[in-house]
């Protein structure tokens, strides 16, 4: 995660100096790219399915709350539309319905980290000449292996997740690039576990839907073509592919 930090940086810092020349900046216009991160917070519920070699369950998956931090960068390929790739660090903190060990047993709290890559699109309604509205689409894959020991055994969790997120933004751009946006956003995952308990193996599915609010900030800036060579598209303009 450092290292990625570390790599939006460094393009934001070089980028500086190419935006800072530029006379009629629109920052949603084609050939522009958009880097920058959110941070938010979701409340979430879940339902599952275990299998089993000694019988399966059906059940409540339990409620969770969930902050997560997504640094993305994008670019701009029509006017207003812009597509990227992003990462999602995860922070959940959940009750669960189902014991994964024992069914039988009551609901147990537990905490975990997650990862997710993957692409997103973005699509801009100008209102006026610094403000606009967006619907934001994301796509995330990811997975991670967990070893406990409970009981004196070993307990091995190997998880692969794939979440769905479509929601509206709105966003407010400064004269130097910058801006701040505010996003509600629908989530639908389906997590996919395999336990290994001894000699006893397990394996459960779990549909997740979630429902995040994320403020975040974002920086625009031209690409590396010259401002004069090609004339700067109106923010207002109706043209996707100008």
């Amino acid at each position: 995660m450092k290292t990625i930090s570390a790599i939006l940086f460094t393009i934001l810092i070089t980028s500086g100096g190419l935006s800072a020349q530029q006379s009629n900046f629109y920052p949603t216009q084609r050939g522009n790219f958009m880097i920058g991160s959110s941070m938010g917070f979701s409340i979430s519920k879940s339902s599952i399915d275990v299998q089993s070699n000694t019988g399966s369950v059906q059940g409540d998956g339990g409620r969770a709350s969930q902050f997560n931090l997504s640094p993305s960068i994008g670019y701009f390929l029509g006017q207003n539309f812009v597509m990227g790739i992003g990462m999602d660090w995860l922070r959940t903190t959940s009750t669960a319905g189902v014991n994964l060990g024992d069914v039988t047993a009551p609901t147990q709290r537990s905490e975990n980290d997650n990862l997710l890559f993957g692409p997103f699109m973005r699509y801009y309604i100008p209102s006026g000449e610094n403000k606009a509205y967006f619907l934001d689409a994301t796509v995330g894959f990811g997975n991670s292996r967990n070893q406990f020991i409970e009981n004196n055994e070993t307990q091995i969790i190997d998880n692969s997740l794939l979440s769905i997120g479509v929601g509206p933004g709105f966003t407010i751009f400064a004269n130097d690039g910058i801006a701040l946006e505010a996003l509600v956003k629908y989530n639908f995952a389906k997590s996919d576990s395999q336990i290994n308990v001894g000699d006893i193996s397990r394996t459960s599915v779990t549909w997740t839907n979630a429902l995040d609010f994320s403020v975040g900030i974002r920086y625009y800036f031209g690409g590396v073509r010259p401002t004069a060579a090609q004339p700067a598209a109106p923010l207002n303009s109706g043209n996707l592919y100008r």
